[in-house]
């Protein structure tokens, strides 16, 4: 009977540990500002960069992923490169004008529950509206997801802030924190970007230290278990590296998320670049 007793424990233990296990969900998060398609890149033109970074997806296994400055014949080429996913993303100008900040994710692993893209403006659901002192428009897409396994829900939004407007930078993080607590709510979310300021600023302390709602983004590079790369993410297609740079492209996150492993890709083959910031490879589990 003793012996009875200790293996229906044993059982009951092992049963519930494989349930905990059972809910945590491994997802690989990515954020890369692909450069633009500008004619005046020499070496570093589109055409001689877009293999290398779609494969180089494709290789990772990347789950999801935030793009920034891609305009339509990019996000084209990027379809077509990337066809183990599905997208979602509009350009800032409305439509298919203008940059568009697309966010990726596996077709055969996730599916959409919502989606959409606001502004970061002071009228964030007016298209192509511009905010305070910004050079352009800028917005955010955002995504619901849910892991077909285990039916584990997050959200995913991903941003580029404008790289003039100081006042726009400040005011555009108080929104984001505002509008990623409205829309989240209790969910687990990640938040991918381009935005254009360091950690030494104002507009991060908002995001990630205190702001007017009490509400906080987490910065996967402060709290992964390892780190990798180096220490800035904008490159400037500069053949010699500036280590004084700071990064300015983050992953931030919020909820129930342990993150294992920040990687900032040094994209570099002698006066060859991936791209002329650095993308970031995050992995991490959602309990």
């Amino acid at each position: 009977m003793k012996n009875l007793i200790i293996t229906a424990l044993f059982t009951c233990l092992s049963l519930h540990s494989f349930q905990v296990r059972a809910q945590e969900v491994s997802v690989k998060v990515m954020t890369t500002n692909i450069r633009y398609a500008s004619p005046n890149d020499g070496i570093n033109i589109w055409d001689n960069r877009k293999d290398w970074l779609c494969e180089h997806i494709n290789f990772e296994e990347v789950d999801v992923l935030g793009g920034q400055e891609v305009i339509y014949t990019q996000l084209q080429d990027m379809i077509k490169r990337l066809p183990s996913y599905n997208y979602v993303g509009i350009g800032r100008n409305g439509g298919t004008e203008g940059e568009f900040c697309p966010i990726f994710f596996k077709k055969d692993k996730y599916d959409l529950l919502a989606s959409d893209t606001f502004w970061l403006s002071e009228t964030p659901s007016v298209e192509n509206s511009k905010g305070w002192d910004a050079a352009l428009p800028r917005i955010v897409t955002w995504v619901k997801l849910k892991e077909k396994e285990s039916g584990k829900e997050f959200f995913f939004f991903n941003t580029h802030f404008d790289h003039k407007g100081a006042q726009a930078r400040l005011n555009s993080a108080q929104l984001l924190i505002e509008k990623t607590k409205a829309i989240a709510g209790a969910n687990p979310f990640f938040v991918t970007g381009d935005f254009n300021f360091p950690p030494s600023v104002e507009a991060y302390k908002i995001l990630s230290e205190e702001n007017k709602i009490n509400f906080i983004l987490k910065d996967t590079y402060k709290d992964a278990n390892k780190l990798y790369g180096p220490n800035y993410t904008f490159n400037g297609f500069n053949l010699e590296p500036d280590e004084n740079r700071e990064r300015i492209d983050y992953i931030f996150y919020q909820g129930d998320i342990t993150i294992q492993k920040h990687h900032i890709i040094d994209g570099q083959r002698g006066a060859k670049f991936i791209s002329d910031h650095f993308p970031i490879i995050v992995d991490a589990v959602i309990k």
